[in-house]
């Protein structure tokens, strides 16, 4: 019973002390990404979003304005204390504790916090971004198209893939059948500085997919058929 309350009390302050959900902002993005994405499904109310790496349901978010405007989706992440956050905030979503990459297996992830989105599955991204100790623990991987499967997802048209995973963005890409599910836009972390020609640009085009709009890392793609 008191790790319960303990629980409630963590994810309270999380969400209405920490980031202070009860202040309206116009952008729930780290870049703005959000804006550009509801400006253009201005006319959609009740699209879906696939959220690889969600994080937090309103910090740094760029699903969050579309769940205000009745969007539903599922979201996925590495920590399960991001996965609590999402049940609280956004019952009605698939909220699901897993790695997605290219591949399905238990592997290793590396983290420093029960919260963050540095948080990866490769550990060089994490020597990379880290200060101080890393810790290791493990978790079940899958593809995107395992998850899928496995939720029975069939019937949903997809209007937004939004994957930040530090360092696995590609693999996300290479584990999810993008000529099935055609998601419209598509929006990934890019890190090269020449973003065309980064290995995850080439891909989409290889697709079909023109980049639309670019911020600091975040760039979204749009699907020309």
């Amino acid at each position: 019973m008191l790790n319960k309350i303990k629980k409630k009390i963590h994810i309270f302050h999380n969400i209405y002390l920490k980031h202070k959900h009860f202040i309206k902002k116009k952008s729930y993005s780290m870049d703005g990404e959000d804006i550009f994405i509801v400006e253009y499904f201005r006319k959609k109310n009740d699209g879906f979003y696939i959220d690889v790496g969600c994080y937090h349901p309103i910090h740094r978010n760029n699903t969050y304005l579309l769940h205000k405007n009745g969007w539903s989706g599922i979201n996925i992440d590495i920590h399960q204390f991001s996965i609590d956050l999402f049940n609280y905030l956004r019952p009605d979503d698939v909220n699901l504790n897993y790695a997605i990459s290219n591949t399905n297996e238990v592997t290793e992830m590396f983290y420093q916090k029960e919260l963050s989105q540095l948080s990866t599955i490769e550990e060089q991204q994490a020597k990379i971004a880290f200060q101080g100790n890393i810790k290791k623990s493990k978790i079940q991987s899958l593809t995107l198209d395992a998850l899928l499967e496995k939720i029975n997802f069939t019937d949903k048209k997809l209007d937004l893939l939004d994957i930040d995973v530090e360092g696995t963005d590609l693999k996300v890409l290479k584990g999810f059948n993008i000529e099935k599910f055609k998601p419209e836009l598509i929006c990934v972390e890019i890190h090269e500085k020449d973003i065309k020609n980064s290995e995850i640009y080439k891909y989409l085009n290889n697709f079909s997919y023109e980049l639309v709009w670019s911020g600091v890392f975040s760039h979204i793609f749009k699907s020309k058929s």
